[in-house]
């Protein structure tokens, strides 16, 4: 009778004391008393017999995010008081994951009957699902690339496990990524980097991406930019002289603007709300031109002591200054060259230069048609096709 009711006694004890789960290699306590542990197979508990060995069970704990666990150091090899602490201190300023999501971790020594065990408790400062969102990623190249794929979802937070690891300056890439995408990435972040541990080949890079607007509003803001950009390409489309369609994209963008005040979404709010400054102006217009296979770029500076941007545009294969923003007000997009540009200040070792162009004379020329006398600059003309400059001005809905 007795040895019928030992089982169901055993049984209810494991039950009354019983705080213990186990999940693949670790042993997960609920409620962990020494008791309990003396219920269980040895097989079901993981088990270390030196440093190493530990500092994996450790790391591996932190991958599944295991609050508490148990250990068995029965058969461990060497000074176990000693190297627990030390064990800590490796997988914490060592595995990059650890250094990444753990607060801390407590090591304890018991005795479990005639087993060594060490109980784990681990405080973390990720949650699981942050943890589960790490992406591997080779090499300056292997950030970058996630990189450019969070910027074009608009995605405020990416964390990266980085093999070979090399410091990226991602503010410089991130502006310049931003600037070459302007129909797409509406907004240039603030880019945060934390790395985890502080040295190593391997590491996690926390990189977080602060935008003043939300993921679904820029996205949408995406969208809405593209119909305009579509509506812009339509107004060049079967055009192949430069100056028109320098001219034409003026024409496009003057009717849009209603007033200057500077925005962190500069495509966005100059195309769809009307709102932008010189530097909105210069960026949404060399955006244009760019689709519309022109040579056409950004010029920042100053114009009589303010912070101003402007363009340099090449047609048929001369360049010269446009100041669209100033143009919009007299109604004449003007080609300016260097001589043209007092008042104006620019680094001029960064951008080509624009010489006045000089017609050489030929035996038997004669005047200039008016048409070709402007040929070299650019005029609204909005509606007038191409062969007849002389028509009213086109505006985007006619």
């Amino acid at each position: 009778m007795r040895g019928k009711m030992a089982l169901p006694v055993l049984a209810l004890l494991c039950l009354s004391t019983g705080c213990t789960a186990w999940t693949g290699d670790s042993y997960v306590s609920v409620t962990p008393h020494a008791e309990g542990y003396a219920q269980t197979e040895p097989g079901d508990v993981a088990e270390a017999a030196s440093q190493e060995e530990l500092t994996e069970v450790l790391a591996r704990l932190v991958k599944n995010h295991t609050d508490q666990a148990t250990v068995d150091v029965s058969q461990y090899d060497g000074n176990l008081e000693k190297e627990l602490d030390l064990a800590t201190r490796e997988v914490m300023e060592t595995d990059p994951v650890v250094a990444y999501a753990v607060e801390d971790i407590r090591l304890q020594q018991t005795e479990v009957g005639v087993r060594q065990m060490v109980s784990v408790e681990i405080l973390y400062s990720r949650t699981q699902e942050e943890i589960q969102a790490i992406q591997p990623a080779w090499g300056e190249s292997g950030i970058k690339n996630r990189v450019t794929g969070a910027l074009e979802r608009a995605e405020p937070v990416i964390t990266l496990q980085v093999a070979n690891y090399q410091p990226v300056n991602l503010d410089r890439f991130v502006r310049t990524y931003y600037e070459e995408h302007l129909e797409t990435i509406m907004e240039c972040p603030q880019v945060v980097v934390q790395v985890y541990p502080d040295q190593g080949s391997e590491r996690v890079v926390e990189i977080q991406f602060r935008y003043s607007i939300s993921q679904e509003t820029l996205l949408q803001m995406r969208r809405d930019v593209q119909v305009l950009l579509n509506s812009a390409a339509g107004y060049v489309e079967g055009l192949t002289s430069e100056q028109v369609k320098a001219n034409r994209l003026y024409a496009f963008l003057r009717p849009l603007f209603v007033q200057s005040r500077p925005s962190e979404t500069p495509v966005y709010s100059l195309l769809c709300v009307g709102a932008g400054d010189s530097r909105s102006v210069a960026m949404v217009y060399g955006l244009l031109c760019r689709r519309a296979g022109l040579d056409c770029q950004v010029v920042s500076g100053t114009s009589n002591g303010r912070e101003w941007y402007w363009n340099i545009l090449q047609l048929d294969g001369v360049y010269c200054h446009v100041d669209v923003l100033t143009d919009m007000e007299g109604g004449t997009l003007l080609a300016r060259y260097d001589e043209d540009m007092e008042g104006y200040v620019w680094n001029t070792k960064s951008c080509p230069p624009c010489p006045k162009p000089v017609p050489l004379p030929t035996e038997g020329e004669t005047e200039p048609e008016p048409e070709e006398t402007q040929a070299s600059q650019p005029t609204a003309e909005p509606s007038a096709p191409e062969e007849d400059p002389s028509q009213p001005e086109e505006t985007p809905g006619e």
